[in-house]
């Protein structure tokens, strides 16, 4: 994914990302799949022109220092308006942690909710060697901060849109925010009550399970679920495809 850093900076957030795309040719296409809902009509799948996205502080923010995270992000986006700056498609919140929020793009429901951590996180000796067991990647030299892990803490959609495959098109979202923060490898912990049904679906996601994990993501023994492990990476064209408001 190329980009390129802009040189400005603002106390209550981390740096400003530009990256450059075409948003000319995005239009509102639904394709048909071979899935039923509970009362067996068909389903049809979402794709990005079907959702807003906004990136928001973490729900467990101060509310003084959210309002002084928002009140620098219009700055920003009056700065750039003034200076005839692209305006950047991803700003993170200082802190290392952000919301994302799908709201409904024809009546603006809100429809889900995701808790990210924004920030290149450090290895660990149990990262190390998760990752060359299940990827061949050897430990970096510790001078460099080895890999950067980033992790999903939470995601939820709402009943009344699950199976149109919201959660996707979170898990993408989630990449490119991480993938702009210079994170290697996004961590989660996935939690299905045994059923396998959600192990299963991060799978197909492209996660794989992270056993050597579970104490260092607070999971010990999977108490509270699986970790599992993906590299973070985007198509070079998302930004062309979905736009994240901040």
């Amino acid at each position: 994914l190329k980009h390129a850093a802009v040189g400005k900076t603002h106390p209550q957030l981390v740096r400003v990302i530009t990256l450059y795309s075409d948003r000319s040719s995005r239009t509102r296409t639904c394709l048909q799949v071979e899935t039923t809902n509970n009362q067996g009509s068909h389903q049809y799948q979402w794709d990005h022109s079907d959702i807003e996205w906004k990136l928001s502080p973490p729900a467990d923010m101060p509310l003084m220092e959210k309002v002084k995270v928002k009140a620098a992000a219009k700055t920003i986006h009056a700065q750039c308006v003034m200076n005839g700056d692209a305006i950047p498609p991803i700003l993170c919140p200082k802190g290392g942690k952000a919301e994302l929020e799908a709201f409904d793009a024809k009546n603006g429901a809100k429809i889900g909710k995701f808790g990210i951590t924004t920030n290149r996180g450090p290895s660990a000796p149990c990262i190390d060697e998760t990752l060359e067991d299940l990827y061949g990647i050897e430990p970096g030299d510790r001078r460099f901060g080895g890999p950067g892990i980033a992790a999903v803490i939470y995601m939820f959609v709402e009943p009344k849109y699950r199976g149109l495959g919201v959660g996707n098109l979170a898990l993408e979202a989630i990449a490119a925010i991480q993938t702009v923060q210079g994170c290697d490898f996004t961590v989660l912990v996935a939690d299905d009550d045994g059923s396998g049904k959600l192990i299963d679906w991060y799978k197909k996601a492209g996660y794989q399970l992270a056993p050597k994990l579970q104490d260092l993501f607070g999971s010990p023994g999977g108490k509270f679920g699986s970790t599992m492990v993906r590299p973070t990476s985007v198509r070079s064209d998302i930004f062309a495809k979905m736009q994240i408001k901040w």
